[in-house]
């Protein structure tokens, strides 16, 4: 069993040992046993594949146990999705981490880690024939068609929402993890993007996971941008960032887009994925999805690299935390309170994701775990 240590501004704890269960020993072993160039660009070595057209794409990811053999241990299943530097291996390690301070957590949980590429990583690596990749990183991480390229080719497209869903399906196959009870989809920074719009726009969610009785939470850590719902924004200068309204004429004027998909819901021609599930659904069912907004309270660079700077993500705050605290209170402007979405902020971190995830806060929405204060 695990023992843990928490270390909190008022509390002190004494530090235990922890042992790695052989379940992670084969994990570590598996990344191990990767070899070649893809494996030194860390690409994970397990492929999920999906048929499109008769044609294979493939998506790599990392593991801690086989996602297709019969596991009845296993009760939750957790993904840890990268950002832009597109290091799948770093964050299942991070989520590998914050789950041995967890007592038991490891015999009970199994982790993912996909890798979604760039055209741009994937010309760099030494990648599969079929391995799938996206042109941009909006495109892979809202949802949009995965690349094609003279380099590269690949006959066939998909939306990388539509593989997370066909993924989704197979993982609640009763057959393979009966006693499966609750799936954590944890993103962080460009990850963190795409959990807040696959929330939004999913349709897995909706008949597919109820009959099969299995819970579904969005983790949506440090992302750059949100997704809104309306064509309201924060009112500029607001001191509380909690009062929302239409863009004047001349705020539009200097930023015509700024409600095109990707920060709105609006102009989806391009977004096969997102104009199938529509408009007016994507509003109504995001306020039941299971939604936790992680934030870390030093994450307050308008510097930061890899921070959207553009004006419609500028509309949106000046940093991470500032568009955080903005959207939730858009979230409980927008559905006047009547939603299922939580916000939670970690002290003394910026952005990282192996921090978030260790937390005591990322503890309790990805693992269920109330971390038990030891007062002195």
């Amino acid at each position: 069993m695990w023992k843990m240590r928490i270390l909190t501004e008022c509390v002190r704890t004494r530090v235990r040992a922890a042992r790695v269960t052989a379940a992670l020993l084969v994990a570590a072993a598996l990344l191990a046993a990767a070899v070649g160039p893809a494996a030194a660009q860390g690409i994970c070595p397990e492929r999920y594949h999906v048929e499109v057209d008769g044609q294979r794409l493939s998506l790599p990811y990392c593991t801690t146990a086989p996602i297709d053999q019969r596991n009845e241990n296993v009760e939750r299943i957790v993904f840890s999705l990268h950002g832009v530097g597109t290091n799948a291996t770093s964050y299942f390690r991070s989520m590998v981490r914050a789950a041995e301070r967890v007592p038991g957590a490891t015999e009970r949980t199994l982790i993912i880690a996909p890798k979604l590429m760039t055209r741009a990583f994937a010309a760099d690596n030494d990648i599969g024939p079929t391995d799938v990749y996206w042109n941009t990183s909006s495109q892979r991480f809202w949802g949009g068609q995965s690349g094609n390229s003279a380099e590269l080719p690949r006959a066939v497209s998909v939306s990388s929402f539509e593989i997370m869903d066909r993924l989704l399906t197979d993982l609640t196959n009763p057959e393979i993890f009966p006693n499966l009870k609750i799936i954590v989809l944890a993103g962080h920074s460009g990850g963190g993007q795409f959990m807040n719009r696959y929330a939004v726009s999913n349709v897995f969610e909706g008949d597919p996971a109820r009959q099969r009785g299995v819970h579904i939470r969005y983790v949506v850590a440090q992302p750059s941008t949100h997704v809104y719902l309306s064509d309201e924004r924060v009112e500029p200068g607001h001191r509380t960032r909690s009062r929302f309204r239409v863009p004047t004429a001349e705020e539009i004027a200097a930023c015509p887009g700024f409600d095109n998909y990707g920060t709105g819901l609006q102009r989806l021609d391009n977004w096969p994925y997102l104009a199938a599930a529509g408009v007016d659904r994507m509003r109504q069912q995001y306020a039941g999805r299971d939604v936790v907004y992680l934030h870390g309270m030093n994450d307050s660079d308008p510097t930061a690299s890899d921070l959207a700077r553009g004006c419609a993500a500028m509309m949106q705050g000046q940093h991470r935390l500032e568009r955080g605290i903005t959207y939730f209170n858009y979230i409980e402007h927008y559905f006047a309170g009547q939603h299922n979405h939580r916000i939670s902020f970690v002290p003394r971190v910026g952005h990282n994701a192996g921090a978030m995830w260790a937390s005591d806060q990322g503890l309790l929405h990805i693992f269920d775990h109330a971390v038990t204060l030891i007062r002195r």
